[in-house]
């Protein structure tokens, strides 16, 4: 049987459990420290989410693995898990990309949320309770500082919280994960975009205190047609930007 089938007799499991190596040399090891690549991770999931790097602007893997002080070995594994998050793309022979949006990226983008948001609304008015609402006018009242403030990036990216928030109401764990996977941060890239597009600030929000109602009235058909008309208005909104990027 040959040593690459994947068994193994038992005395030879244990010498291989017990660290054994009188058949020979390590073939493999050691392996990089999963913190230095989870640090990674979250450390250029940052940057990218609140902008420091442009959509679409090329990560160059030497001077990057040098600012984070690791391996590129380290780098690649976590610019791997970004890329399995849609956060950055590969071009074969070119390098990895921050996400770029073109017009059909921000129709899926759009049409996805809107199904996910609008079931998630329908759940939620379900079960919806006191600590719900509350938890939804903190998420308002974390906009209406920003919105205070006058510091419409901080608004916007509230705003894509106000709806996490929403979305965590509803307990359902997949949908959760779609929504981090696919949308999330999707929408903190797009808004490097989007941020010159957003309404008057009392506007914004009054339409997300207009969602809370809905969603607090428990009336499921209302609180759907509030999130697609919500959602239509950011869709355009983000096409809008994006025809008016390409055109300067």
């Amino acid at each position: 049987m040959s040593e690459y089938s994947g068994q193994t007799t038992s005395s030879s499991h244990m010498r291989m459990l017990d660290g054994d190596e009188r058949d020979g040399p390590r073939r493999v090891g050691p392996v990089e420290t999963p913190r230095l690549v989870d640090n990674a991770l979250a450390e250029m999931r940052s940057a990218i989410l609140l902008g420091r790097f442009k959509p679409g602007e090329r990560l160059l893997e030497v001077p990057l693995a040098q600012e984070l002080g690791i391996s590129r070995g380290s780098l690649r594994a976590a610019l791997s898990m970004l890329k399995k998050d849609g956060l950055i793309y590969e071009v074969p022979r070119r390098g990895k990309f921050v996400l770029n949006f073109d017009a059909r990226a921000i129709d899926e983008l759009y049409s996805l949320r809107g199904a996910l948001e609008c079931f998630g609304a329908e759940l939620v008015c379900a079960r919806i309770d006191a600590a719900g609402v509350s938890a939804l006018h903190a998420a308002l009242l974390a906009m209406q500082e920003a919105a205070d403030a006058g510091n419409v990036l901080v608004l916007a990216r509230r705003d894509i919280a106000f709806h996490q928030s929403l979305i965590e109401l509803t307990g359902h764990t997949l949908l959760q994960r779609a929504w981090l996977e696919n949308i999330a941060g999707k929408l903190y890239i797009l808004l490097k975009i989007t941020e010159p597009t957003h309404h008057p600030l009392q506007d914004v929000l009054e339409r997300h205190q207009r969602l809370i109602e809905g969603i607090a009235s428990g009336d499921q058909r209302r609180a759907k047609v509030l999130i697609r008309q919500h959602i239509a208005d950011a869709r355009e909104r983000a096409q809008w930007a994006l025809l008016n990027q390409l055109s300067s």
